[in-house]
């Protein structure tokens, strides 16, 4: 069972869905479930309060619509869905069985088909983006499913529903490349185990499964990746399937993903590298050196300007005493010539 939340940090920064953390929660006791009405349509059943009646139809809606990722996946199907629409806290609460935080948002129970969300009503921070949530849970339901009761590790199970809902943006980002630069990152047979306590280590634990997820699916075709899915259906074990349909070991496959995820996470250690503050002050050098030559350069010329002018200034324009020399821009003229340099003409 999964529930996603929204971290604090996120709010703050009003990134509405990039920082959705996803855990497990126990088996919910759907028997406490007692006068809700139901639409079905397909495969897709959903339950509700009659306060609920558009959220149920819009629901319904968007299970019908929904479309795994990547394409490959989209031939395949649900084979059966419930959803349940908690009207209150308390309500959702008894339906989960009481042991999800009440910052709890909603949660997906594989092996049951069922998914109980909380009214977009009660709950505010999702009241522009449901249909997002219900993707991501549906997203579980989906890949236990196809996978056919295979093993599925913790980190791949979040870090896909991650993937297929596109629940990642610039925070995310951020904050596992701050991790990729500290050298933070979780082993994959710790994240198999399951997910940290801790919020902030829990965070990002599922922000590193994404990437691993990511890793996959942009560096194995399509055929690689649907092969890998049959084997693993077969198999029932990841590792196994790697080995069969690509020959890797799940730790040969991890030592290629932290390499690939240090070049592609890693710019923050490029930025704070010490060679390249050493580059940035050169370039930052020649770029002052070559403003102030030109600034020099602009000051000469402005003084041999006004130099000029002095001196021309300084010195009588008019006739002098008889037979004195005059000088106009800088040249002699006899007493017969005038300041225009034509000779003077007696009339």
């Amino acid at each position: 069972m999964l529930f996603i939340r929204k971290t604090k940090q996120a709010m703050l920064l009003g990134a509405i869905l990039s920082a959705l953390i996803v855990r497990a929660c126990p088996a919910a006791p759907l028997e406490n479930a007692e006068n809700y009405f139901s639409i079905g349509q397909g495969v897709a059943t959903v339950y509700y309060r009659a306060e609920d009646s558009k959220v149920a139809h819009g629901y319904l809606g968007w299970a019908e619509a929904y479309k795994p990722r990547p394409e490959w996946l989209s031939a395949s199907s649900l084979a059966s869905l419930s959803i349940y629409i908690a009207p209150t806290q308390q309500e959702f609460i008894n339906l989960s069985g009481g042991l999800l935080p009440e910052w709890g948002v909603a949660c997906a129970i594989p092996g049951t088909d069922v998914i109980i969300v909380r009214s977009p009503r009660i709950v505010e921070l999702w009241r522009e983006n449901p249909r997002e949530i219900l993707n991501h849970e549906i997203t579980h339901i989906f890949l236990d499913q196809y996978l056919e009761g295979a093993r599925v590790p913790r980190w791949f199970h979040e870090g896909y529903a991650l993937y297929a809902s596109r629940m990642w943006g610039l925070e995310n980002f951020l904050r596992f490349s701050v991790a990729v630069l500290a050298g933070r990152m979780f082993s994959l047979s710790e994240l198999s185990r399951g997910m940290p306590e801790n919020e902030e280590q829990a965070e990002l634990a599922y922000i590193q499964s994404y990437t691993v997820v990511e890793y996959m699916f942009e560096n194995w075709d399509d055929s690689q990746m649907q092969l890998l899915f049959e084997r693993w259906r077969t198999t029932g074990d990841l590792d196994k399937a790697l080995r069969t349909s690509l020959g890797l070991t799940l730790g040969r496959m991890e030592d290629k993903w932290r390499g690939w995820a240090g070049l592609r996470y890693g710019w923050l250690k490029l930025l704070t590298s010490a060679t390249l503050i050493w580059i940035v002050a050169a370039l930052l050098f020649l770029v002052v050196f070559a403003r102030r030559r030109s600034q020099n350069k602009r000051k000469l010329e402005e003084m041999r300007r006004s130099e000029a002018w002095l001196i021309e200034s300084s010195l009588p324009a008019g006739p002098g005493p008889q037979g004195a020399p005059r000088w106009v821009e800088g040249r002699e003229i006899s007493p017969g010539e005038s300041g225009t340099g034509k000779a003077d003409v007696e009339n």
